[in-house]
């Protein structure tokens, strides 16, 4: 017959085996419920790069160094000259954005979303054209309010949208206030999670916007356009793009 140590010792035993087993259960539906988590997308280093990806970044000017930075998560501005015959601002601005490029495209198609990404426009609606238009265009009637300081203007500009294939949008003013509105979005796809953007515009308001303001409203415009569409394409967690090596 047993003592009481002895069934003490066994009931320890059972106990702890019990909680092993349940522990061991618990680990095997739990890895059983949730998949596995995968891993994110990487961006090729510059000497991986498909020919035609390396030639699409060239021809928006993006050679290692600034391919470097984009993928560190910097937003990039650049001063272009203006094209013959035309006046105003002239400027591009690229970035790195996780996210299919559908979704970055879906997100660009849709006139309700401009006002949540495009600082200082009030509004974005479609209109109707003055004549006939084919499937992939349409006009958009733009509000804009901009202020700075002392320093404010609002303007209405209607602009014609044309979507054009693979991943590029342009648009060209067709009435407003503005003298000169255009410009165009391109997507060049490094992998199918990972995108660099680029957004052009050249923009000349009319001689009651002095060009010290359009210059600095452009350049900042094109940087939070961009920071703003990552942020709503990128995941919560924001994490930098890594290289596939060093």
């Amino acid at each position: 017959m047993l003592g009481v140590r002895e069934l003490e010792e066994q009931m320890r035993a059972k106990n702890a085996f019990q909680v092993a087993f349940t522990g061991l259960f618990m680990m095997g539906v739990t890895a059983w419920a949730e998949p596995l988590q995968q891993p994110q997308p990487t961006a090729l280093h510059w000497s991986e790069l498909p020919a035609n990806i390396s030639a699409n970044l060239r021809a928006e000017g993006i050679q290692i160094e600034k391919y470097e930075r984009l993928l560190r998560g910097e937003v990039l501005t650049e001063s272009r000259s203006v094209p013959a015959g035309k006046s105003g601002v002239h400027m591009a601005a690229f970035g790195a954005i996780r996210g299919s490029a559908d979704k970055l495209w879906n997100e660009l198609g849709d006139c309700g979303n401009s006002p949540p990404i495009l600082p200082y426009l009030q509004s974005c609606k479609v209109v109707e054209s003055d004549h006939p238009l084919p499937p992939n265009r349409r006009w958009e009637e733009l509000k804009i309010d901009f202020r700075m300081a002392f320093f404010s203007i609002k303007t209405t500009v209607v602009n014609e949208m044309t979507f054009e294939t693979p991943n590029y949008l342009r648009w060209n003013q067709v009435r407003g206030d503005a003298k000169i509105s255009e410009g165009s979005f391109r997507i060049i796809s490094l992998t199918p999670g990972t995108q660099i953007v680029a957004y052009e515009a050249l923009v000349d308001s009319g001689p009651l916007v002095p060009g010290f303001i359009e210059t600095w409203a452009l350049k900042n415009t094109l940087q939070e356009l961009i920071t703003a569409l990552r942020d709503r394409v990128q995941s919560p967690d924001n994490l930098q793009l890594k290289f596939s090596r060093k």
